[in-house]
């Protein structure tokens, strides 16, 4: 591990995500589901492990900036970055749309991205 080489934001991040592995591993063992911040606001999270294909439904944003500098930007957009995306749930292969809520850089690389579903209308529930 190359700890001294991490600035403080990154060393606070793997912090705060080894904590949610130790306590999501904690409940594991007692055979609980791990309660989020937002546990009374939103349905409870189930693991998933199957690939996802995502597609970006969008052409040319306008975006507003809200800071720069060496090392990047932060901007705002005021409209939804609306996906369609494929996975398989329970052995059947789903279509669905979704709206990007929010993104987290990893420490190690990489980042999570959250989407909220579209609701379904009546007739794509009916199999």
């Amino acid at each position: 591990m190359d700890n001294h080489r991490k600035n403080e934001e990154e060393l606070e991040a793997e912090i705060v995500s080894l904590r949610r592995q130790v306590a999501e591993l904690e409940a594991k063992l007692a055979g609980a589901i791990v309660p989020s911040r937002q546990a009374i606001a939103r349905p409870p999270r189930l693991p998933l492990e199957t690939r996802v294909e995502f597609m970006g439904d969008f052409d040319v944003l306008q975006a507003r900036g809200v800071n720069i500098s060496e090392d990047g930007i932060c901007f705002e957009v005021r409209e939804d970055l609306p996906f369609e995306m494929r996975f398989a749930l329970h052995g059947r292969v789903q279509t669905r749309r979704a709206h990007c809520v929010w993104v987290r850089r990893l420490p190690s690389g990489g980042c999570h991205l959250g989407l909220r579903f579209v609701p379904l209308k009546k007739a794509e529930t009916e199999f």
